[in-house]
């Protein structure tokens, strides 16, 4: 159900003209996402009661970015050192290429 969910979701998210051209469609795709999630709850919370759980079930923080980055082990120390070295490496390079490329069309 939480995978439902975040595929309506998804769906209203990445196609970015949607709410312009579709706004009522796109909110009630949004809202049987909502739905389908809160759904999804009920049953985990008579899952965990049916079980004799009923604490508060524990999440990691991921209140921002970075800890979400963090919880799911993304080194982003390491990302960030191979963006730049695309940065200062390979862009030149295709910048270079298609200046080339570029400076051999006809200009008519």
């Amino acid at each position: 159900d939480i995978r439902h969910a975040q595929w309506r979701w998804d769906l209203s998210a990445a196609g970015h003209g949607n709410s312009f051209h579709s706004p009522v469609e796109t909110g009630r795709i949004i809202a049987a996402g909502i739905a389908t999630a809160q759904e999804a709850r009920v049953k985990l919370a008579r899952l965990l009661a049916s079980l004799g759980y009923n604490n508060e079930v524990p999440y990691p923080d991921i209140s921002n970015k970075e800890k979400a980055q963090e919880f799911i082990g993304l080194d982003m120390k390491k990302f960030n050192s191979e963006k730049r070295l695309f940065l200062e490496t390979v862009l030149p390079e295709w910048l270079k290429t298609g200046k080339e490329r570029e400076a051999n069309y006809d200009k008519n």
